[in-house]
């Protein structure tokens, strides 16, 4: 399969590796800067002391003090030499400060400060060198401190030179005679630890995208087998998972660059374990950092790739382990044999063999409801007892029945019990077995140790074409099978077997012309064809038919083969659709959970079909206690009649057909009275197969007593449907604006949510406490380092610039020439001396590299760092190359490291040289020079490199906490946000503005419980004297425009269906684009301005500059609190929170904090109120109309193809419907008032494409006030598409649909909407509420007034039977409870147009009759109502004005009665019974004037009455005369084509007219959506294809139901 995946796909694979291959291209120019530029021996060029001493600018200002102290008014005179600068001497320091300030005259001075202060020690020269301008390089930028020397531009490097020259000058009995350049070493970018892990977090990113298409294409086939039943598994819908995986991917991806880069890997083993299984690619990323940077010193890391590989397998054993459980655990369609406990197969106890078990007695339990049969015919499956229950719900209880071999049998039963017929079809196929029972195959009792349908001879499985794989061809499907089948047979039997079998299987199946043909290149009846033969493949004893496909040419090829078939094998069919039942040698009917039926056809007639169907129409009919409806059932029970569906306004009587006065009588006594009875329309038929289905189903529930509902419960119904059929007291109140309503109504579903998924709630306040937390220790610990440093040595006293002080492990290079004398061997005995009065453990961490004098240092180094760059960029950051020339004159080179840690390592080496100077010239060991760098303002120090780090974990933290706000519009995706934002009084921009006001309101609330944290961590872990509360108020002001930003965002993320996936997107979006930009724009400077500013309409971005711009303000301002608490102003007199400030500081002044984020407040509302604006257009469907003006109409042919055969009563509807049109548009352009008293609803020609097929085509309908038009069709004919239409939850692809002459749904889909309800099986309410409280909100949304609305709601959830139901949450509720709610839904509150479908489906009589008066009176009141449903009977209580759908037109639509004369026979139908040989054509014409034979048997005739003047009492008394008047007649029955018989066989003979959209694509475009050609079958072969033969036919005296009717 792979290779030939391979072959089919190459274009995809073609184009997957190009694009592997850009990014891949990329990675290298990528990765260039740090893995392909070459090491530099001098990474900056050498500097001379001249060059060192030039480099001070010549305006600054030096001056030393004391300058009382001898000898160093000489040292400063040289010193003002050297520099050529003029040097201010004073007494003391305060006093150098004083002059400064006088000088400024309290002005700002531009010019660099250096004040030097001298004190020694014995042997050492201490100097305190204090710079103005060495805080502001020091601790810039990694970029600007990477590229810039900055002790050498700040002048510090001149002023040490000089000081430590003339100092050795003087100190010097001879005259120093040596040459000083400042070298700096070797260094490779792989140095930089930061930039190789930011490259290789890049390519990390770039190898998952990269990779990422082909594990795409992989799971996206995955999901279609497994959409196609090929495979089992848990998501159907291929692009959720594709997205799913890929943003999760990209999410785990982003957070493992985060902590590699933010060192939260480098924690304790178990944590980073423990991070390893929950982000895979972090291990991943460590590996990799660890191969770039070679080695890093520490043994620990060394394990990370292990941590991987451990948890990598520790995954993937996990993740195959779910992917199993979950098979069968998760999804009741979905599980493989059914749903099952996870509990029963984690602890599932192991079975003991050895145990005696007691031997079953077979019982006849269950098997009174089926039909004898000789005990000798061979069995093939025998049901015993069978019981199954999947999560504590009974499917099958106590089911006995036996299939027998070489018979075609059919399992039928609702389609709502569709999930206890799949169990029935996994225990035949043996992927699940009885809880109770046994089942037996061929006299072997099935156990999980002896399945013996899984042998591959015992059984065949012919699907629907759905576990066909569209890259293979026939040969590989059918190779591949018998592969799969003969796994453990040896390949030589498997190589014969397969040419043997595929050489008639291909001939039998008509496959030898297309047997290399891909099956996406192949049509339907090919499908249908392979399907068959693979079900055939391994000769299988006994085939399993699921239900037919929606396509009509596939049902007609396995009929085909069924026909062909049946003799020679044993078929079972699942159907749903009754009109097969009579096809079948013998069918078994269920009703859940037990079996209902179970014989022949013959038998099944013979048992519940020799009755009269009699149908009786009433009006104003609404409960069974109705004094008519009980008068009539008294007569009709004293003619022996039952009642099988009492509907209200529609009665149905099950009469015996004899004696057939007693039927005369009741007909005339109906006739007669039909005035006082209410009787407006009846009808009298023989059963028909739907009719017999019917009635079994009612003797069964019968017998169950399922209508348990008590008198009290019917008399509460009754009072209710009164109530609802008085005049209303009230008027609608519809406002134009939001009121304090909607927003309570809103609110209270807002919060019932978050009490019913309390869970998410939990999470969110955790989210925002801990953001809290992390909040208050960002700004608590920055100002606790801030004071730690200024109390610190470092920054009161000066960093000491001397290897000793570092007190970290450091190794000196050192490299001696002494050729021409000693002077170098003694320089470098100096240089190794530790520094005067050093410690003991400072000196401990020293070591020393001695080079010859033969070789080079610099190759030493490169050498180094090239077998380690990371333990050589720590380890070697000062040196010394020493020789002396031919005049002995000393060559010294200071080394140093520019990318050290120690940013000072020039300094630190130039004072070590001049040590060891000063110790060689001197004589003297212990003699030093020690410089101390005491910078003299701190408006730069680290602490607000600090504050200006991005804050990545509390701006993830933040996006939890706005990621809630997707789950209410995610969980009301569909019908329930349509019918409340489309309610009468209510419209889209209440909804989400009203949503949008309390999604606020809750994070408020958040950010109140936030601040308190924070402030509480605050006030915990800082000194409260520090800081003031007013510098941190702007940040719960910034949290709340952050979530007013957020909302509207997470509002478009939840327009999809699955809240968790709308949830996840939210997240993985915000994280990468939101913290992306942020970290463009800190770490890669003003190159990414013009995105940043794009991005700025990023809240998360706005949020982490605002925060960390309060930061800022707040540390500044927290910064003088520090010094007035401390007094830090003795030391630091020129700060600016001290008296003399001003001169090199601003003075302090506080800064104000709204007006410095009022950018980032500004762009976050703006984004809030853009976005807002793009949901309220999707919402109002301005961009599906923009779309649709813009790409569909301009790619599409704006016509269907309209058929030429329109039925008579389409063609007048359609007339009526485009005359009425150009009535509506001729008033819309002569503006005159559009009269609301015609049509209520008009569609003109409505088509619509769905999954690329024509689901819709010219489609013409009209619905006027007070009217009710029903629909009878198959939803896979698009009869729920087209009620969605009508309702205006879908929009048309072609045509108009107008409702209430006025509002086009096109046009205005608000205004359309409005005036229109919807019921059908999709969810209407949003379910984690009360039904009484959902049906209270939508009536008020709707505009019933508060005074009446409980009293509204009460009369309809009693009038449904829902009374006891009312306090219950609508996610508890039973699915045909939930239809009643949705009826529910629909009428209350009620608009103009009702759109119903099936609302009546598999509901109790009293229920329905409870619907029909429902819709009985909102007729009265003016209202129209569309119904639609798969039958007919359930619409003939509302009207008799039928519209039949067939793939997806409508084939006619009339009156009941026209439409009865249009497609049956004339007249009646009437069979005699005779006891002698008569000339029943003399007979017959003494009773009537125009009659035909159309059939007679030996001792039956049956002829069709053709009198214009009869009528079903007539017809009656006249046979009733003709019986008593002719001994020769026994018995008669009369009969007529019914309403339904016609639309089954409609159904039944209706070719699918299903057609793709290329054909509609315009000529120019058609050749880019070209698909692959496919192989059609020649129109013969369909003609000539088998079918059932006619089983059921009123005029043929040998079908049913004469065969048997008058059988005793």
């Amino acid at each position: 399969m792979p290779d030939c995946h391979a072959e089919r796909r190459w274009r995809i694979l073609a184009v997957e590796i190009l694009f592997a291959g850009l990014i891949f291209i990329g990675v290298v120019f990528i990765a260039r800067p740090v893995f392909l530029i070459p090491l530099q021996d001098e990474a900056e060029p050498p500097l001379t002391a001249a060059d060192i001493l030039d480099s001070l600018d010549k305006a600054t200002i030096v001056g030393y003090a004391p300058n009382n102290m001898p000898p160093y008014d000489a040292v400063m005179a040289r010193v003002s030499e050297l520099l050529g600068v003029k040097i201010l001497s004073a007494e003391s320091i305060r006093e150098l400060n004083r002059i400064l300030y006088d000088q400024s005259q309290g002005k700002h001075i531009v010019n660099k400060v250096f004040w030097i202060v001298f004190n020694r020690t014995e042997n050492v020269h201490k100097v305190s060198l204090k710079s103005s301008e060495i805080g502001k390089y020091g601790f810039g930028t990694e970029r600007e401190r990477r590229n810039s020397n900055a002790h050498l531009r700040a002048g510090f490097l001149a002023v040490q030179v000089a000081i430590s020259q003339a100092l050795l000058e003087i100190s010097s009995p001879t005259p120093p005679l040596f040459d000083l350049r400042l070298v700096s070493m070797p260094v490779s970018p792989l140095m930089e630890e930061s930039k190789v892990l930011r490259v290789v977090s890049i390519m990390l990113m770039c190898f998952t995208i990269a990779l990422m298409p082909p594990v795409m294409e992989a799971e996206f086939l995955v999901i279609v087998e497994t959409r196609s039943q090929f495979k089992n598994m848990i998501q159907p819908h291929a692009w959720t998972s594709c997205v799913w995986s890929s943003l999760f991917t990209l999410l785990q991806t982003f957070l493992a660059e985060l902590m590699v880069n933010h060192n939260y890997s480098s924690m304790q083993s178990a944590f980073i374990y423990i991070l390893h299984m929950a982000i895979p690619p972090l291990g991943l990323l460590n590996g990799l950092d660890e191969f770039a940077l070679i080695h890093t010193g520490t043994p620990t890391e060394t394990q990370s790739m292990v941590y991987t590989i451990i948890s990598w397998l520790i995954l993937i054993f996990l993740y195959s382990t779910l992917l199993i459980l979950l098979q069968y655990t998760i999804g009741q369609e979905r599980a493989i044999g059914g749903q099952v406990s996870w509990k029963s197969i984690m602890f599932k106890k192991a079975e003991d063999i050895e145990k005696l078990r007691p031997i079953e007695i077979p019982t006849d339990t269950g098997r009174e409801h089926l039909q004898e049969v000789d005990e000798f015919v061979a069995k093939a499956i025998t049901f015993n007892n069978v019981s199954k229950s999947i999560m504590q719900n009974t499917l099958l209880q106590k089911v006995s029945f036996e299939i027998y071999r070489g018979e075609y049998t059919i399992l039928f039963t609702e389609r709502a019990q569709e999930k206890m017929m799949s169990t029935i079809e996994d225990l035949l196929c043996g992927l699940t077995f009885p809880d109770n029972g046994t089942i037996n195959v061929m006299g072997t009792d099935m156990t999980p140790s002896r399945n013996f349908m899984a042998e591959p001879y015992m059984l065949g499985y012919c699907d629907n074409g759905t576990s066909l794989i569209d890259d293979l061809t026939v040969e590989e499907h059918l190779m591949m099978f018998i592969d799969i089948c003969l796994w453990n047979e040896h390949q030589q039997y498997v190589a014969e077997y397969t040419h043997l079998r595929l050489q008639k299987l291909l001939r039998e199946c008509d496959l030898e012309a297309v047997l290399n043909y891909r099956v996406s290149q192949l049509d339907v009846y090919y499908r249908a064809q392979l399907s068959w033969a693979l079900a055939l493949l391994m000769e299988p004893r006994v085939i399993i038919v699921p239900t037919y496909g929606a396509c009509a040419v596939h049902f007609d090829v396995i009929k085909d083969r069924i026909v062909s078939y049946k003799k020679y094998v044993t078929i079972v069919k699942i159907s749903f659709t009754s009109v097969h039942l009579e096809q079948a040698d013998r069918v078994f009917i269920f009703d859940k959970p037990n079996l209902a039926f179970g014989g022949t056809p013959a038998y099944m007639f013979f048992k519940y079909g020799r009755e009269y169907r009699f149908r009786l129409s009433l009006r104003n009919v609404k409960d069974k206690y109705d004094d008519r409806a009980v008068q009539i059932l008294q007569k009709a029970q004293e003619a022996g009649a039952s009642v099988r569906a009492h509907l209200g306004s529609l009665l149905i009587l099950r009469i015996p057909a004899t004696p057939t006065e007693r039927v005369a009588a009741l007909i005339k006594d109906f006739n007669d009275n039909a005035q006082s009875y209410g009787i407006s329309y009846m009808n009298i038929s023989v059963a028909d197969t739907e009719e017999v289905f019917r009635r079994i189903l009612c003797d069964v529930k019968e017998k169950r007593s399922t209508d348990t509902r008590s008198t009290h419960s019917h008399l509460v119904s009754h009072v209710a449907l009164k109530k609802i059929s008085e005049p209303r007291t009230w008027t609608k109140k519809l406002t134009f604006f939001a009121c304090i309503l909607h927003i309570r109504v809103m609110g209270w579903k807002f919060f019932t949510f978050h009490v019913h998924y309390r869970f998410f709630l939990i999470i969110t306040v955790i989210a925002a406490m801990v953001t809290g937390v992390f909040m208050g220790l960002s700004l608590a610990t920055t100002l606790t380092q801030l004071e730690e440093d200024i109390r610190s040595s470092r920054l009161l006293y000066g960093d000491v610039l001397t290897v000793e002080s570092l007190d970290t492990a450091t190794t000196l290079a050192l490299r001696v020439d002494d050729q021409n004398d000693n002077s170098a061997r003694i320089l470098a005995h100096a240089y190794v001396l530790s520094e005067t009065n050093s410690s003991k453990s400072a000196v401990d961490k020293m070591e020393y590299v001695a080079v010859s004098g033969t070789e080079s240092l610099t190759e030493y180094l490169v050498t180094c760092a090239i077998e380690s760059p990371q333990i050589y960029v720590t380890k070697y950051a000062y040196g010394m190359d020493v020789s002396v020339d031919a005049v002995h004159a000393l060559k010294i080179q200071a080394l140093y490291s520019p990318l050290h840690p120690d940013r000072a390592s020039a300094a630190r080496s130039l004072a070590r040289v001049y040590m060891a100077l000063i110790r060689f010239y001197t004589g003297i060991v212990d003699a030093s020079i020690e410089f101390i760098n005491d910078p003299l303002i701190m408006d730069a120090i680290a602490w607000l490199k600090g504050a200006s780090t991005p804050p990545f974990l509390i701006e993830f933290l933040l996006i939890l906490t706005v990621a809630h706000i997707t789950l209410i519009p995610s969980k009301e995706y569909g019908l329930i946000r349509h019918t409340q934002s489309h309610a009468a009084n209510f419209s889209p921009a209440r909804y989400w503005l009203t949503l949008f006001f309390w999604d606020l309101v809750l994070y408020c609330v958040l950010v109140i419980l936030m601040t308190t944290v924070m402030f509480i961590i605050m006030s915990m872990t800082a000194n409260p004297d520090y800081y003031s509360f007013k510098d941190v108020v702007a940040i719960p002001f910034m949290l709340c425009i952050y979530g007013m930003g957020c909302i509207p965002i997470a509002f478009f993320f939840s327009l999809g269906p699955r809240s968790a996936l709308n949830a996840m997107a939210l997240i993985i979006v915000s994280v990468v684009f939101g913290e992306t930009t942020i970290i463009a724009k800190w770490f890669y400077g003003d190159i990414y301005n013009y995105a940043v500013n794009i991005m700025s309409l990023s809240p998360q971005y706005n949020m982490a500059s605002a925060f960390v711009t309060l930061r800022k303000i707040f540390l500044y301002n927290s910064e003088c609190n520090i010094f007035r608490v401390k007094k830090f102003c003795l030391n630091k007199a020129l700060h600016k929170c001290c008296d003399k400030c001003g001169v090199l500081q601003k003075c302090f002044k506080r800064k104000p904090c709204l007006t410095n984020i009022q950018h980032e407040v500004l762009s976050t509302i703006f984004t809030a109120m853009l976005m807002m604006s793009l949901l309220l257009m999707w919402e109002y469907k301005m961009i599906q109309r923009i779309w649709k003006c813009s790409v569909y109409n301009v790619l599409y042919v704006n016509r269907y193809k309209h058929n030429e055969e329109d039925s008579i009563g389409v063609q007048r509807e359609k007339t009526d419907v485009i005359a009425k049109e150009h009535q509506i548009l001729q008033k819309k352009h002569t503006h005159e008032k559009v009269d609301t008293f015609g049509e209520y609803i008009l569609a003109v020609n409505v088509s619509k494409t769905e999954g690329g097929m024509n689901k819709l085509q010219n489609v013409y309908l009209g619905l006027g006030k007070s009217e009710a038009v029903a629909l009878s069709g198959l939803m896979r004919h698009g009869r729920l598409l087209l009620c969605q239409i009508l309702a205006g939850y879908r929009m048309p692809d072609e045509g108009h649909v107008w409702a209430m002459s006025n509002y086009r749904l096109n046009y205005s889909p608000h205004k359309y909407a409005k005036n229109v309800s919807l019921c059908c099986d999709l969810d209407a309410l949003p379910k984690w509420m009360t039904l009484y409280d959902s049906l209270t909100m939508l009536g008020l949304l709707r505009g019933v007034p508060v005074t009446h609305i409980h009293q509204e709601v009460d009369n309809y959830i009693k009038a449904l039977g829902l009374g006891a139901l009312s306090n219950m949450k609508i996610c508890r509720l039973k699915p045909i409870e939930q239809k009643r709610l949705n009826f529910a839904v629909a009428v209350i509150g009620a608009p103009p147009v009702i759109v119903l479908d099936e609302c009546t489906a598999y509901q109790k009589f009293g229920v329905r009759r409870a619907m029909y008066y429902i819709m009985y009176e909102l007729r009265k009141r003016g209202h129209a109502i569309f119904i639609s449903s798969s039958n007919v009977e359930s619409h003939m209580p509302v009207t008799h004005r039928l519209a039949i759908l067939l793939d997806g037109s409508i084939k006619d639509v009339d009156q009941v009665s026209c439409l009865l004369n249009r497609y049956s026979e004339q007249g009646f139908t009437v069979v005699v019974h005779l006891k002698d040989e008569v000339d029943i054509v003399q007979i017959f014409r003494r009773y009537f004037n125009a009659f035909v034979i159309n059939d007679t048997s030996d001792v039956l005739v049956n002829v069709q009455i053709l009198d214009n003047d009869l009528s079903w009492s007539t017809i009656f008394e006249k046979m009733e005369k003709l019986k008593n008047e002719n001994s020769q007649v026994y018995s008669y029955i009369v009969t007529a084509i019914t309403i339904d018989y016609i639309y089954n066989r409609m159904l039944s003979s209706g070719a699918s007219a299903e057609t793709t959209t290329t054909e509609r694509i315009r000529p120019f475009f058609r050749k880019f959506f070209r698909p692959e050609a496919e192989i059609k079958v020649p129109l013969d072969k369909l003609e000539r294809l088998k079918t059932f033969d006619k089983v059921y036919d009123i005029t043929t005296l040998t079908k049913l139901p004469w065969s048997v009717i008058f059988h005793r």
